[in-house]
């Protein structure tokens, strides 16, 4: 098997991150391993929901993923105990 020929960066900027083609050169198309790239960020944050995501585009093919995020609530501090009656 072969190694990507490319590197995607995913950068938090506070408040928004980016995810975009950080080398190399890819053959075909990148929209998905960027949103692959994405969606393994979004796991590891569970605490921020991810509210919009743009894709940059550049000569008609996805280039970068730009997303906005607000922080969750912590449920463990706003929930309410259930009474048993």
């Amino acid at each position: 098997m072969s190694e990507p020929r490319f590197t995607i960066t995913v950068t938090d900027m506070g408040g928004w991150t980016r995810v975009y083609l950080a080398s190399g050169e890819p053959v075909g198309e990148v929209a998905k391993p960027l949103s692959q790239s994405l969606t393994e960020w979004m796991r590891s944050n569970p605490q921020l929901r991810v509210t919009h995501i743009v894709p940059i585009t550049s000569n008609g093919d996805t280039a970068e993923l730009h997303a906005w995020y607000e922080k969750v609530p912590d449920s463990s501090v706003t929930a309410k105990p259930v009474n048993g009656n």
